[in-house]
């Protein structure tokens, strides 16, 4: 299991661009933690989780092609990396065996 520490936020970020890949883009991200977590975050929040995130080796970012519905810029596309998907897994696995210890203790 590895030792890294996630804030809640980074965990969420991290499970919505898994759930995103290939298209998870910061204005896609903000949409899909509001609808999924019900968090409201602004998009200054979101790039400053993905930077710290990509910083830790968590994620990879390429930029995507540009388009006329954006002024001809180019939006960053984010990805987990391999270290990025095995803590989020790790957070799985820890947290089913506590449910299942829980749910155990309380039968």
């Amino acid at each position: 299991m590895t030792q890294e520490i996630l804030s809640g936020q980074e965990e969420v970020v991290l499970l919505s661009v898994g759930s995103l890949e290939p298209e998870a883009y910061a204005y896609g991200l903000k949409k899909e933690i509001k609808d999924q977590a019900g968090y409201n975050w602004s998009i200054g929040t979101i790039h400053t989780i993905l930077y710290r995130l990509e910083n830790k080796g968590l994620l990879k970012s390429t930029m995507g092609g540009s388009s006329e519905k954006r002024g001809g810029r180019s939006k960053r596309l984010y990805s987990l990396s391999a270290k990025g998907y095995q803590i989020i897994r790790d957070i799985q696995d820890t947290r089913q065996s506590m449910w299942d210890k829980l749910i155990t203790n309380r039968s």
